[in-house]
């Protein structure tokens, strides 16, 4: 008899961890906005200077504290050449387009305050969609 009603009571202890998981477990972010910034990088031999800075996760940090965007999506950013041009490509996810606008004031205040020294970087296209 104990051991039937210790079997139950395991059984119900699982049941309700699976419950729980189920019901409260991590949600993924809302990520319905994508910012697309195009860069424009003067001299343009320091545009991989540029993209590694703006990769850096020291900058993504600071740039999501800035903009108010959470930390999960601001790590998300990713920064590449554009082929064929002399461009780079900034691309993040957010969840509105308030926090896109955010994001890209801060993004271009931090980058060109990082870069100051050594190149000069303009917005050359911004897409918030």
């Amino acid at each position: 008899m104990k051991s039937k009603t210790g079997t139950i009571i395991a059984l119900a202890i699982v049941a309700l961890v699976f419950t729980t998981i189920f019901l409260f477990g991590k949600k993924r972010s809302n990520a319905g906005v994508t910012v697309t910034l195009r860069l424009a990088v003067s001299p343009e031999n320091q545009r991989d200077f540029v993209i590694r800075q703006a990769e850096s996760a020291k900058f993504k940090y600071i740039v999501g504290t800035k903009s108010g965007v959470k930390p999960m999506l601001a790590q998300k950013l990713s920064v590449k050449t554009v082929p064929n041009t002399s461009l780079a490509e900034a691309r993040i996810d957010v969840i509105s387009k308030e926090d896109g606008q955010r994001y890209v004031a801060a993004f271009l205040e931090t980058l060109q305050a990082d870069c100051a020294g050594q190149a000069q970087v303009t917005l050359a296209q911004q897409a918030i969609e």
